[in-house]
């Protein structure tokens, strides 16, 4: 059980994180605080690539905000049964689902309680952004959204977009990122150039180029490694890097992240259920068996019907 516990909530690389049908302090609170302590978050655009992107990546935790954001965004209790739906889709099943809301009433939170695994739970959405960051993150941790890792990385194909430049003993050396991270950064390396790169050595002034834009950093090399007769250099950012270098580095790590999400997009379908606006016959509890809460607003009555 013990076991079971632990895989749960600390897989080796953690679990992406998708939000559908988020709010403009969602996205907010998400691009500005939740990325920058290195969760790997994404948001869903369009609710009928949700099943698409999901199905890549299994495992995820994905959550929905129930409150109404634009004229394509499903109702509450179209959400109810989109989960439902992924839930029996063994192909996205094994989806961590957890729903947000600023508004939503307490009986209609507990069809969610009540009829759907929901393992990532409910999120208040706060108009406190401290509020809003710290309840995310206490939910994010406890479904095991970081891992052991500390840091999101990104791996890229080996090309002229993205290299560093520096002068070494008189020559100009130039590598070809292998991946990078805010902390640091793995080059490809020819192998007669590695005994020029010993572990700890400083490499001062080096230019950073990440789809044409240029930073000026410091790398220390840690150690480099050999895998099917290609050798990688691994470094780290100097300590001299500014917090505002960081950033912009990582935000190309989501650059490069988000542009692989957009590509099993692309690559894949998107879902055509209409998903019904009423509940169906078969739902464990119903609108009517729960009891009214003094914090409710008015619920319309709504027919049990076959979705």
């Amino acid at each position: 059980m013990a076991e079971e516990v632990q895989s749960r909530e600390n897989p080796v690389f953690g679990r992406k994180i998708f939000f559908i049908n988020a709010s403009f302090l969602i996205k907010e609170v998400v691009k500005n605080r939740i990325r920058e302590r290195e969760y790997e978050a994404y948001f869903i655009e369009n609710w009928r690539d949700a099943k698409t992107v999901l199905a890549a990546n299994p495992g995820s935790i994905c959550l929905i905000n129930l409150d109404h954001v634009n004229k394509d965004s499903l109702t509450v209790i179209q959400y109810l049964n989109f989960i439902l739906s992924c839930e029996k889709d063994e192909k996205v099943s094994s989806t961590y689902f957890g729903v947000m809301s600023s508004n939503t009433s307490p009986r209609q939170m507990n069809l969610f309680f009540f009829n759907t695994q929901l393992p990532a739970g409910y999120v208040p959405v706060s108009p406190n952004k401290d509020d809003l960051t710290e309840t995310l993150t206490a939910i994010l941790d406890i479904n095991g959204a970081m891992g052991r890792r500390k840091f999101i990385r990104a791996s890229c194909d080996v090309s002229g977009s993205m290299y560093i430049k520096f002068n070494f003993n008189g020559s100009e050396v130039a590598l070809p990122l292998v991946d990078f991270s805010s902390v640091g950064i793995a080059c490809r390396i020819p192998e007669k150039q590695i005994e020029n790169f010993p572990d700890n050595t400083l490499l001062s002034n080096v230019s950073l180029y990440l789809y044409g834009e240029t930073l000026k950093i410091s790398l220390v090399v840690l150690k480099h490694f050999e895998r099917n007769g290609e050798y990688s250099l691994i470094t780290i950012l100097g300590k001299d890097t500014l917090p505002e270098t960081r950033k912009t580095i990582r935000n190309y790590v989501f650059r490069v992240l988000e542009n692989k999400v957009d590509g099993q997009i692309a690559a894949g379908k998107p879902d055509e259920t209409e998903y019904s606006d009423k509940i169906g016959k078969k739902m464990i509890v119903d609108m009517d068996s729960l009891p009214a809460s003094e914090e409710d607003t008015e619920v319309p009555t709504l027919d049990l019907e076959e979705i």
